[in-house]
């Protein structure tokens, strides 16, 4: 049986989400910074929450994750990166690595760049991207570089263009006003801006599918910025990171 994906908003525009092996009714939750209304969402759901899994250490991502663990004793695991210092992280991960979730199993992608460890967590067709990519977006670069983020979104943009992707925030109707300032004739991304804009709450999943479409940072090729532009994925992504954010300055 397949997994199941439960969104749950927590603080201003966070995500976090429960996993939830449909088999067992095990799920792992991610990002958990709110842990009563995690655990009141797995409740509902009639899921047992075994697992803690982080996308990265940021405090509105982590920051729930010991309160968790303290209540909920049948949590076993707290996830989270390569030396990214997660709170209470009890087993740190690497790309490529694998761990079960009552009886499915999670693939590691490493994507460092946000922070130091950051990483993305693919399980049957959905993949978890925390503060990597966002709805027609990217994150900051924090502890990262340019190469970092471009190497980061391949390897995300590889996967099968029907994974759902399940982000981090909930920044969609702003990522797509600049990537229709990037793109003005990309009817694409003319129309999700209107379907973002018509949404109540929240909007996801994407896929990979409509982020090759509609994301400027997996659209490096195609921009009309770079008509003239000899550089490469990394300065690509850099110019592209720094044209959002002197655009959100304005």
């Amino acid at each position: 049986m397949p997994v199941r994906v439960v969104p749950v908003p927590a603080l201003e525009d966070n995500y976090m989400y429960v996993l939830i092996d449909e088999e067992t009714k095990q799920c792992g939750v991610i990002d958990p910074v709110d842990a009563a209304a995690i655990q009141q969402a797995a409740e509902r759901e009639g899921a047992t929450i075994t697992a803690i899994l982080t996308t990265h250490s940021h405090w509105d991502h982590a920051g729930g994750n010991v309160e968790l663990k303290k209540r909920c004793a049948s949590v076993e695991v707290v996830y989270g990166g390569k030396n990214d210092g997660v709170a209470g992280c009890t087993q740190e991960l690497d790309d490529g690595d694998t761990f079960a979730l009552g009886n499915s199993t999670v693939q590691v992608l490493s994507t460092p760049c946000h922070t130091a460890g950051h990483i993305c967590y693919l399980v049957d067709g959905n993949v978890f991207t925390g503060d990597t990519m966002f709805v027609s977006g990217c994150g900051n670069f924090n502890s990262g570089t340019p190469a970092q983020m471009a190497s980061a979104f391949q390897k995300i943009l590889a996967l099968p263009d029907e994974t759902l992707v399940w982000v981090g925030h909930e920044y969609t109707c702003k990522n797509c006003r600049f990537a229709l300032f990037a793109e003005p004739d990309n009817e694409e991304i003319q129309r999700r801006l209107k379907w973002a804009e018509s949404c109540h709450s929240w909007t996801v999943p994407s896929t990979i599918g409509d982020e090759k479409r509609c994301n400027p940072f997996a659209r490096l090729g195609s921009l009309p910025m770079f008509e003239n532009e000899p550089g490469g994925p990394a300065e690509r992504m850099r110019l592209v990171r720094k044209a959002k954010d002197d655009w959100g300055r304005r």
